[in-house]
């Protein structure tokens, strides 16, 4: 087959045509294979509904029997929260298995759940009707049981007899116990009572056909009727009702697993055949596919591959010779093409030797200046020049960051020298700056406050004018003038048109006739405002200079803060030191009044001791009488 009698366009339909074909063919098959999976889904789904509203009724189940069992709603009106919820549950269910009639589920499989529904209903109807007779509290037999024992009670404490309400206490405690934990061993312990009940009445107060006598045997059987009721019902999961209803909801359940298993046994077959179906078609579409695609491959690399030659003798920077034109095809054309772009070329070569020779009017021809190429390449002589004049420019805005730069510099290794204090710091700032931008004149104003610390005022710390130290005292408000407004709006104010008649009042220095005045404010990089910086200028103050004024004073504010802090800070190391100096001495005077203290003690005892050394010699130089004359004499 000779597939050069084709145009690659048509080739190109043909095999797209294939694949669009073999597409269609595969999505018809895939959807017709998954809408049957998506309804044996939708089915094993509403099945697993089925299963959720099972346990759902499970629940409802044991609430009833252990919480609303327990409450007088279900006694008084027949119906609870959960049973109502119960019942709402099974109708649900019933309406769920009449829809699933239409979707495919076998007769038989429904009518046995249908089946299993409808005993469940009945069958819890059955045990809450069990739970209602029953009772609870003041209702059913519970509720019997409660009356019959307070007749009881009445008539026993009338009698006085303690025997009898021993008895019947001991009646009470075996019934609760049998009510609170359904042991059958309280049942005979409770007929047992009963019968030594009866036994008393009968002998202590006329036989068995008495009032009291009849009271005991009505209550025991109904307890007994109670009991009976209590059995019935269960006392557990495996007995009576519950047992009963319990085994529905498992078969139920178990019926529900059955039809779930058949049915994903079956969307696990039809996955399984659909995987080996479309598994089939993918192997004979693609093997159809490449043999077809192959033959377009082989042709087209064929005639690629002559063309390919020259295009990498230009990816290798080499300019090819004209290529022969043979035929009408696309791959004329791209030869074609080939030969205008490799003539474009050598123009555009021989443009870029005169560029580089520096000739940007050098006439150029490249696709007759006519496509992007062409204009493309005036674009960039004109470029070239624009930015040769651009280069000149950024060279001149480098070397002002680098004077910039190099200036912070230097300001940084000035704040960094010790300094005596800060008034000689600020001096040689000041200095530093005006002389960096080449200025005449400026001063430094820093916020103070008065003694009182009422109010505060900027005070003309240090001052320069040409080239030498100015002692000027000047205050002003902080509000006041050119230098209040820096200082209040933290930020820098240029002026260039500046009258001769500017007083000293209008700003801090009273510069006769400036050209350019700056004030920028001491703002520290917490923002906290300590002065303004005042400069003027014959010359105009560029915006370079502006920037290098306005970093260096945070500088500058930084530097003073911490001098201020530094100076609070010996000031406070001082007044320590005073108070400790005073302690010591306190304490050294306390250490010499404690040793002349302690000389006088040892001095008193030292006298004391030889005083009673003499009153004892004396008792023997004396009689008893004189001794006690003496002794009198020496108390008083």
């Amino acid at each position: 087959m000779n597939l050069r009698r084709y145009t690659i366009k048509r080739l190109l339909f043909v095999s797209a045509s294939i694949i669009i074909a073999s597409i269609v063919a595969f999505a018809v098959i895939f959807l017709v294979q998954q809408r049957s999976s998506d309804r044996d889904r939708e089915l094993i789904l509403s099945l697993e509904k089925l299963r959720q509203y099972n346990l759902m009724m499970q629940i409802a189940k044991d609430e009833f029997l252990f919480r609303d069992a327990f409450q007088n709603q279900l006694y008084r009106t027949g119906n609870s929260a959960n049973s109502v919820k119960f019942d709402n549950l099974i109708s649900q269910t019933l309406d769920y298995l009449t829809l699933l009639k239409d979707k495919g589920i076998e007769d038989k499989n429904l009518i046995e759940l249908n089946r299993r529904v409808v005993d469940y209903r009945q069958s819890f109807a059955d045990l809450k009707e069990l739970v209602i007779v029953r009772g609870f509290k003041d209702f059913g037999l519970e509720g019997q049981l409660r009356s019959k024992i307070h007749a009881v009670e009445r008539l026993t404490n009338q009698k006085k007899d303690y025997q009898l309400m021993s008895l019947m206490l001991m009646l009470r405690r075996h019934e609760k116990d049998y009510i609170i934990r359904r042991d059958t061993v309280y049942l005979q312990k409770f007929e047992n009572t009963v019968q030594q009940a009866l036994s008393y009445v009968s002998k202590n107060y006329g036989g068995e056909q008495n009032e009291l006598a009849q009271h005991f045997m009505d209550y025991k059987k109904l307890f007994n009727e109670y009991a009976v009721i209590d059995a019935n019902i269960g006392k557990n999961d495996n007995e009576g009702a519950i047992a009963k209803l319990n085994n529905l909801s498992i078969g139920y359940a178990q019926d529900l697993s059955e039809i779930i298993q058949v049915l994903l046994d079956r969307v696990n077959t039809n996955s399984y055949r659909s995987y080996i179906t479309k598994l089939m078609l993918i192997i004979i579409i693609s093997g159809i596919m490449i043999i077809f695609f192959a033959k377009i491959s082989q042709h087209i690399s064929s005639t690629i591959k002559s063309i390919q030659k020259t295009i990498n003798k230009l990816g290798q920077g080499e300019l090819p010779k004209t290529i022969k034109i043979k035929g009408k095809d696309e791959f004329s054309s791209m030869e074609e093409s080939i030969n205008e772009l490799c003539e474009a070329l050598r123009n555009t070569r021989d443009f870029a030797k005169e560029v580089g020779n520096g000739n940007f009017y050098s006439e150029v021809n490249v696709f007759g200046n006519t496509g992007e190429l062409g204009l493309g390449l005036l674009e960039m002589r004109k470029k070239l020049m624009e930015v040769a004049l651009e280069q000149e420019k950024n060279n001149k805005e480098n070397a002002l960051r680098g004077w910039l730069n190099e200036s912070l510099a230097n300001v940084s290794n000035l704040l960094r020298t010790d300094h005596n204090d800060t008034s000689t710091l600020c001096f040689e700032f000041l200095r530093f700056c005006i002389k960096n931008i080449e200025a005449q004149q400026g001063g430094i104003f820093v916020l103070r406050s008065d003694e009182e610390g009422n109010s505060e005022y900027l005070d003309l710390f240090v001052s320069y004018a040409f080239d030498r130290r100015k002692c000027e005292k000047k205050r002003f408000n902080k509000d006041e003038g050119l230098v209040g407004a820096c200082l209040f709006e933290k930020d820098v104010i240029y002026l260039t048109d500046i009258p001769k008649d500017y007083v000293h009042f209008t700003t801090g220095l009273g510069v006769g006739s400036p050209n350019c005045i700056v004030l920028v404010p001491l703002i520290t990089d917490r923002n906290e405002a300590l002065g303004v910086i005042e400069i003027a200028a014959q010359k105009i103050i560029s915006e370079i200079e502006v920037e290098f004024l306005k970093k260096a004073s945070v500088n500058l504010a930084s530097t003073i803060k911490l001098f201020r802090m530094i100076a609070e800070n010996r000031s406070v190391i001082n007044e320590m030191q005073m108070k400790t100096d005073e302690l010591i001495s306190s304490q050294e005077e306390l250490k010499q009044n404690m040793e002349e203290l302690t000389t006088i003690r040892e001095d008193m005892e030292r006298r004391e001791f030889e005083l009673l050394s003499k009153i004892k010699d004396l008792k023997y130089q004396l009689n008893d009488s004189d001794y006690d004359e003496i002794e009198a004499t020496l108390q008083n």
